[in-house]
Order: C-alpha cells, then sequence, then structure tokens
C-alpha cells in the first residue's frame, strides 16, 4: 500500500505545525526550566535563612570575642597587682627580719 500523495501546499502545511508544535514544547520546556532555577534560586541559592544565621552568630562571635578581651585585660591587671603586692609583702618581710634582728641584737 502506498501512502496517499500529499499535495505540496498541504506538505508545506504540516512541516509549518510539526514545527509549531515542537516549538511550543520547547517555550513550555524552558519555561518550566527556567522557572525551577528561579525557584531553586530563591529558596536555596541565595540561602536568606543562612544568611540571617551567619549574620547572627557573627555577632555572637565578636560579642565573645570582646568579652574575652575584657576578662584577659582583668587578668592582666589582677596579675599586675598580685606582683605589686607580693613584692610589698617581701618589703615588709624583709623589715620585719631586720626589725627582729635588731631586737634579738639588743
Amino acid at each position: 500500500m502506498q501512502p496517499a500523495r500529499v499535495e505540496k501546499g498541504h506538505e508545506a502545511e504540516q512541516i509549518r505545525e510539526q514545527a509549531w508544535v515542537w516549538a511550543q514544547r520547547g517555550v513550555v520546556l524552558a519555561t518550566v526550566f527556567g522557572a525551577g532555577l528561579f525557584v531553586g534560586w530563591q529558596l536555596w541559592g541565595q540561602a536568606a535563612a543562612l544568611q540571617e544565621k551567619v549574620e547572627e552568630l557573627t555577632e555572637r562571635t565578636q560579642s565573645l570575642v570582646k568579652e574575652r578581651d575584657t576578662e584577659r585585660s582583668k587578668v592582666t591587671l589582677v596579675e599586675r597587682d598580685k606582683k605589686e603586692l607580693e613584692r610589698q609583702l617581701d618589703v615588709v618581710k624583709t623589715k620585719l627580719a631586720a626589725s627582729r634582728g635588731a631586737e634579738a641584737a639588743q
């Protein structure tokens, strides 16, 4: 069985129709793919929730660093005061030993 002969005008119309169908499918596919990329970017690409958490943790870290530095400076001041008091205690011990030695000599 041979296919029926198709007129040239009718054949051109079928080709245009097929091209139009494939163009529509391509546009729909591109639209769906583009929408998927856009939604994915909005939900996960920019990661708004994670950016907020990063900012929060950065602020907390900076706060803890400042607190640590404050505590270190307090420790430094206490150590300085301790050394000064130890020096004064040594002076008092020396004077006490000298006065005891003077009393023992009398």
